[in-house]
């Protein structure tokens, strides 16, 4: 079941996986950002969230340009792991119903996916 604030890894495990912590946006200091280059230097991956309205927002830019923007609401937790030479980001989401989790790798190369599982009522 769902709780009222979204579940968010620390500084230290943002370090580990995007090389930086999130730090609060200059618009709005709810929002929380962080950014890693990924690929080739001008390519970026960044995680902008909100913990207590449990939104995401995830953007992949190449050259100046955003390529991918993925918005996620009712965001449980935000999961980063680093195994086995594979840095990524999972988030997961509560759907009544449906086992829902967006999975990015950041390193070696970028790769989204995005299931949504049936699971019943």
């Amino acid at each position: 079941m769902a709780g009222d604030v979204m579940e968010v890894p620390g500084d230290l495990e943002f370090i580990e996986v995007f090389g930086s912590a999130p730090e609060p946006t200059e618009h709005d200091p709810d929002v929380w950002r962080v950014e890693t280059s990924i690929g080739d230097a001008d390519d970026s991956v960044a995680l902008s969230f909100d913990i207590g309205a449990r939104s995401v927002r995830l953007t992949r830019e190449s050259m100046g340009e955003c390529e991918i923007e993925i918005y996620r609401e009712q965001v449980d937790r935000i999961l980063l792991y680093s195994r086995g030479g594979e840095r990524g980001i999972v988030l997961e989401v509560n759907v009544p119903g449906f086992a829902c989790e967006l999975r990015v790798v950041v390193f070696p190369r970028f790769r989204l996916v995005n299931p949504m599982l049936y699971v019943g009522r």
